[in-house]
C-alpha cells in the first residue's frame, strides 16, 4: 500500500498484480494494459482464496492501526488455529 517503502524486488513482483482503482483511467481495448502506477493507498481489501486466519487478520489490524490505513480482510473460509492445524494434518496425510 506504500510503494515508496517497498524494495525493488517487491515492486517487480507486484507490478503484474491486478489493481482495481475506481479513480484510475480505464484500460484500453485490444488487450493493451494501462501503465503501472505506483501510488500510495490508504484503503485496501485483502481476500484469500482458501483459508483466511485470525492471526493474519490480527496482524493486519495491528498494522493498519499503526499506519493509519484501513484494511478489509476476508476469505472463502475463516480458520481458527485448530482448523488450520487440522488442515495441515490432512495435507500431510494426503502426501504420504
Amino acid at each position: 500500500m506504500d510503494s515508496g517503502a517497498a524494495s525493488n524486488q517487491s515492486l517487480q513482483e507486484t507490478d503484474e498484480y491486478i489493481m482495481l482503482d475506481p479513480r484510475a483511467a480505464r484500460n484500453t481495448f485490444g488487450g493493451a494494459r494501462a501503465p503501472v502506477r505506483r501510488t500510495q493507498f490508504t484503503e485496501g481489501t485483502i481476500f484469500v482464496v482458501g483459508g483466511a486466519g485470525y492471526v493474519e487478520y490480527g496482524n493486519l489490524e495491528e498494522w493498519a492501526a499503526k499506519t493509519g490505513r484501513r484494511v478489509t480482510y476476508g476469505g472463502t473460509e475463516i480458520w481458527d488455529p485448530e482448523s488450520f492445524v487440522s488442515a495441515l494434518r490432512d495435507l500431510g496425510r494426503a502426501q504420504t
